[in-house]
């Protein structure tokens, strides 16, 4: 027998599921529509953000943790303004350097404006990135303070366990890892509003990329803010599903966000306080000034009553993804008119000289410092991990919703594969094979793989040899089953962020084609092999869920334990189906081998 052949002649309708994990997606997030849009119940939809997205799950504590911050040292200048270096303990032992660019005493002595300036993904420059310096030094020239926060993964946070993603960590073990972002944010905003010399009134938010993102994130739901200017940081879900470059990272989807708002909702939030979106013409990162503008700006510009106060700005040079002079000029005279400062000409503000080197830059962490995975193992050991025997409270973690096979698609000539089609409109592919001597008492073995068909050959020859008959699948999202245009994991995290689950997805397939198989022929004796991490994990949460008999589960090269995902430092791209939120709580420590 050719399994090789076989295999190999099983073609995937990836652009179906494409367009079948669109449908569910828009299913499943919420809308905006500017004439349903109560200004009245903004309060309420940023609560029910902060309590059910941002801070889900976290210790109480969390929430109301008094950001500490310490002066390291003060670099004076002879160009009318002084950069204090800060750091900000956001949780225990988490730290976030900062700068404050402020103006010189003894002008500071009166009350001033002040900007908080957020990063994006800016490399190991981090804070000290030259456009970056620019912009804080023209601010503080022109009497406004600015404090300059370090992001996570960049500058001097540029341990392994700081990237964006790892905070997949915390939502296995059910807290949102997005909080931690936020607090690191809002730890800023904190400090800003306690200054002394600032006026609360006046205090703005800015930054590029994933700068804008924080910007847009923090400005919608603290109204503390008063000016919000996000470049290049967001768009809807549309362009996300459709434009991978605008996916981003973890913290850009978080978990469940899209049941709630979308990044037009949290664009609607800034109203009536003014807001200048700032997007490039022809941006070689994301969120392209041409797309952006319909889908952010248009959908939102009929709630403001005011048009001055919501300004969107197409950056034409240099058009590419950047903070550059243009588009500092156009923040510098945005905060002049709504902060009431007097128009200074540019020339001279900022000067090449005045840049400094990252060395020069450089706060300082202390010797303990606390991390995702920190964070992370805390949370595990101080829980109660046990597994719920309770499918009800399986299904929810899941977002679990029954599937059955609605058609069957033979690809090969012999009727020994195709997909299986579900009534979700997503699909599986499988191969048949018989031994080539039936015995009464043969049994069949359903194997599953995270590589799909490919690897699975010698188990396939084993198993023939032994006698039995198998059906191979490749379940949605392993091996083939992959929508056009889109990664497993920018898949999983598009479901998540709209309220599904791709490993609800997942078990919910596997639970469907062993109640299939075993109606339509007639088989009881059906033995479930799995290989791989993911379907290790899928294989034993859908024995959980399956109402039939299976007489054994063969796992072969599966995790020992959810924990290892953490303790190993698996990337969340390696296996993003498994970074289920509050997934952990839920499976025992260690995980039958067989």
């Amino acid at each position: 027998m050719d399994i090789q052949h076989i295999i190999k002649s099983v073609n995937v309708d990836a652009d179906g599921l494409r367009s079948a994990v669109h449908q569910l997606i828009h299913k499943s997030a919420v809308a905006f529509n500017p004439s349903h849009w109560k200004p009245e119940e903004a309060n309420k939809l940023r609560k029910t953000i902060l309590d059910q997205i941002v801070f889900r799950g976290t210790p109480p504590d969390w929430r109301t943790f008094p950001t500490k911050v310490e002066t390291i040292d003060c670099i004076e200048t002879d160009n009318g303004y002084q950069i204090e270096k800060l750091r900000l303990e956001i949780l225990p032992d988490f730290w976030i350097p900062a700068l404050l660019y402020q103006p010189h005493l003894p002008k500071l002595h009166k009350l001033r404006p002040a900007v908080l300036s957020v990063n994006g993904h800016v490399g190991p420059l981090g804070k000290s990135i030259e456009f970056v310096q620019r912009r804080c030094i023209n601010l503080a020239k022109r009497g406004i303070m600015t404090l300059h926060l370090e992001w996570l993964s960049f500058g001097e946070l540029t341990d392994p366990n700081y990237t964006h993603n790892r905070l997949a960590y915390l939502d296995l073990c059910g807290v949102s890892g997005l909080s931690v972002f936020y607090l690191a944010m809002r730890g800023g905003l904190d400090f800003l509003w306690e200054h002394p010399f600032v006026i609360k009134k006046k205090i703005a938010m800015t930054g590029l990329s994933g700068g804008g993102w924080q910007t847009i994130f923090l400005s919608a739901l603290d109204q503390r803010i008063s000016v919000a200017i996000p470049n290049a940081g967001y768009i809807d879900i549309s362009n996300r599903l459709t434009h991978a470059s605008d996916i981003g990272d973890l913290e850009q989807n978080p978990n469940d966000l899209l049941t709630l708002a979308d990044y037009t909702h949290l664009t609607a939030l800034l109203s009536p306080r003014p807001a200048l979106l700032i997007y490039n013409h022809q941006d070689d990162c994301c969120f392209v000034a041409d797309r952006a503008k319909p889908a952010i700006y248009d959908s939102v510009k009929s709630i403001y009553r005011t048009s001055n106060n919501f300004v969107f700005y197409k950056n034409i040079s240099p058009g590419t993804h950047n903070y550059d002079e243009d588009n500092r000029k156009q923040l510098y005279h945005f905060l002049c008119k709504h902060f009431d400062l007097p128009i200074i000409q540019d020339g001279g503000l900022e000067l090449e000289s005045e840049v400094l080197s990252f060395e020069d830059l450089v706060v300082g962490l202390p010797d303990k410092t606390a991390n995702f995975k920190t964070i992370a193992n805390k949370i595990m050991y101080q829980k109660k991990l046990e597994a719920s025997q309770l499918p009800p409270k399986l299904q929810h973690i899941l977002r679990y919703q029954s599937t059955s096979v609605s058609r069957v698609e033979l690809t090969h000539q012999k009727d020994k594969g195709g997909q299986l089609i579900f009534d979700n409109g997503l699909l599986a592919a499988f191969c048949q094979f018989k031994p080539e001597r039936d015995t009464r008492d043969n049994n069949t073995i359903i194997l599953i793989a995270d590589q799909g068909f490919t690897s699975m050959i010698t188990e396939i020859e084993n198993h023939l040899n032994m006698g039995n008959s198998v059906l191979a699948v490749e379940l949605f999202l392993t091996g083939q089953v992959i929508p056009t245009g889109m990664s497993v994991y920018h898949t999983s995290m598009l479901l998540s962020t709209s309220g599904l689950r791709a490993l609800g997805f997942q078990v919910a397939q596997l639970v469907s084609i062993l109640e299939w198989y075993r109606y339509v022929y007639k088989s009881e004796q059906l033995i479930l092999e799995s290989k791989g991490k993911v379907t290790g994990i899928i294989a034993q949460l859908a024995k959980q869920l399956y109402s039939g008999h299976l007489e054994n589960n063969i796992a072969k090269d599966q995790l020992l334990s959810l924990r290892d995902l953490i303790d190993k430092e698996i990337e969340y791209e390696q296996c993003p189906t498994l970074f289920c939120f509050d997934l952990l709580g839920h499976m025992n420590s260690k995980l039958p081998t067989g």
